[in-house]
């Protein structure tokens, strides 16, 4: 009598012998695992690099609101006259739930910042309250952040960006020095400042076109006075605790911003990154589908080419199935004989997918690193679940397409196997 690990054995031996046979039915196989695992593999490395990107702009839970200066209706320019306060920014984070803290910012860029050295270089200049650094993940390397009392007593300090400090001082140490920041514009006048930090090094944004690297900042009370003039300020940043409704808390802000306002609120602008984020969701989700479904056909294909390899085995192999029926070999023993070869054929090309989109997948982040140079390095995020998912849908198409051929092995009459020619 045949036991079931002999069975098992003999389908491996077929195998073994028949090579060639053997590794084109796996290629199909190998294929579609292969270009699943890299769909996977470098869209969740895209949803990191988006991730990462809102990361180093404050995170996904928060919602800015910008001041409009002007609209235009029915083709002419209409200028806007109300405008964002500081005071709004303040009632927001008083009266709005569920909000960490308000961050209200006032930017400008056509700035010079010298030094008495001679080092220069031209920054973002940013207003900014004590909170930016903690809002923005923003690590002090040396010195120390605007605190509260820098802005309520508009003093002339300024933290600056890595790449600011190195322009101006090199490797000397900053924390002290005094940095003359002139606008340009010859109608407002210069304003010293003593550095009291600078900042780590933060990267640039996917999507931004500059660095906090390149950022100077000073108190927005000392912005407002000393260098632009004005009393509003151009952007307020709402950070809210995690999983809360942002359409929730947008709405309340506005709802502050009216009773402010003389029940206006059509001066501002709004931006909330999870809605970028949702709709990047969607994109990926369609494209997984529509590249699933090719690589579904793919195996269906494959699994169609496994099942006649092995039906081609059966005929092989008839006499041989009459023999071992004669000596006493079960239906089950045939059967499991056959399916294994089946089994083995899909699991091996399963394996092979996995390994060769490994390496193909790195192939490909490092050639989208080169065609479009928008981040240094393109990451590949593995998923363990989508591996395991791999094996064992390679071993359930092994088993669907190689049933019918091993029923149809076990079921010969030993007479009639006998009998073949083959």
């Amino acid at each position: 009598m045949m036991s079931l690990r002999d069975a098992v054995a003999a389908g491996i031996a077929h195998l073994s012998q028949n090579r060639l046979r053997a590794g084109l039915s796996i290629l199909g196989i190998f294929i579609g695992i292969a270009s699943v695992f890299c769909m996977i593999a470098i869209g969740n490395g895209g949803k990191r690099i988006i991730a990462d990107g809102l990361e180093t702009l404050g995170g996904i839970d928060q919602v800015q609101l910008r001041t409009l200066y002007g609209v235009y209706r029915r083709g002419r320019w209409h200028r806007i006259k109300e405008r964002l306060k500081y005071e709004d920014a303040l009632a927001i984070e008083a009266e709005v739930p569920n909000i960490r803290f308000v961050l209200p910012k006032n930017e400008q860029y056509r700035v010079l910042v010298t030094t008495q050295e001679g080092g220069q270089s031209r920054p973002i200049l940013e207003g900014v309250t004590a909170d930016y650094a903690l809002g923005m993940h923003w690590r002090v390397q040396a010195g120390r952040f605007l605190s509260e009392g820098d802005v309520t007593q508009a003093l002339q300090v300024c933290v600056l960006g890595n790449n600011v400090a190195t322009e101006l001082f090199g490797e000397t140490f900053p924390i002290g020095k005094e940095v003359k920041i002139k606008y340009h514009d010859w109608r407002r006048a210069s304003m010293r400042a003593r550095v009291i930090g600078v900042m780590a090094v933060k990267g640039r944004g996917l999507n931004s076109t500059w660095s906090l690297d390149d950022v100077v900042c000073v108190p927005l009370t000392t912005h407002q006075q000393r260098i632009s003039g004005y009393d509003y300020v151009e952007r307020i940043t709402i950070f809210t605790e995690k999983n809360v409704d942002m359409s929730a808390i947008l709405a309340a802000a506005r709802t502050v911003i009216r009773k402010r306002h003389r029940n206006r609120d059509d001066f501002i602008r709004h931006w909330v990154p999870t809605g970028d984020v949702k709709r990047l969701e969607h994109i990926q989700k369609v494209i997984k589908i529509a590249l699933g479904s090719i690589a579904g056909f793919s195996l269906l294909v494959s699994g169609v080419g496994i099942m006649n390899i092995c039906l081609v085995s059966v005929g092989e192999k008839t006499r041989e199935i009459g023999l071992r029926k004669s000596v006493g070999a079960r239906q089950i023993d045939i059967f499991y004989q056959f399916l294994t070869e089946s089994i083995c054929l899909c699991f091996c090309g399963g394996v092979l997918g996995i390994v060769g989109g490994w390496f193909a997948t790195h192939g490909m982040a490092r050639l989208a690193v080169r065609i479009l140079p928008i981040v240094l390095e393109w990451p590949v995020v593995l998923s363990v679940p989508w591996i395991l998912i791999s094996v064992l849908f390679s071993i359930f198409m092994g088993v669907s397409f190689g049933v019918y051929p091993a029923m149809r092995a076990a079921r010969l009459s030993p007479i009639d196997a006998l009998r073949s020619e083959k």
